[in-house]
């Protein structure tokens, strides 16, 4: 589980990107999202869902938290493709023309 920290861009990264702002909020909720499921269902630290019947809230709670994984890291795609974009720009806007 990740730490619940909730790190906002800098404003020269939010000018370029303003979305990060927003999307620093969903990571700190998705964050909390799961803390708050594995504290309600201690089952779900040691992976014992073996006999437990379908439809029942501990698995649903389970598949939030896998959801909510994939979802973080398709985060953190998209922040690192911002970052090479940013890169790549800033390499053109330094290129001398002759």
């Amino acid at each position: 589980m990740r730490q619940l920290r909730l790190r906002l861009p800098l404003p020269p990264m939010l000018e370029r990107s303003p979305e990060l702002a927003a999307l620093a909020i969903l990571e700190a909720a998705l964050t909390a999202s799961e803390a708050a499921l594995l504290a309600a269902y201690a089952e779900l630290y040691n992976g014992a869902l073996e006999g437990i019947p379908r439809g029942a809230s501990v698995l649903r709670a389970n598949a939030i938290i896998i959801h909510a994984r994939r979802l973080a890291a398709a985060l953190a795609t998209y922040r690192d493709s911002l970052d090479r974009d940013a890169l790549r720009e800033d390499r053109a806007r330094h290129r001398i023309s002759f």
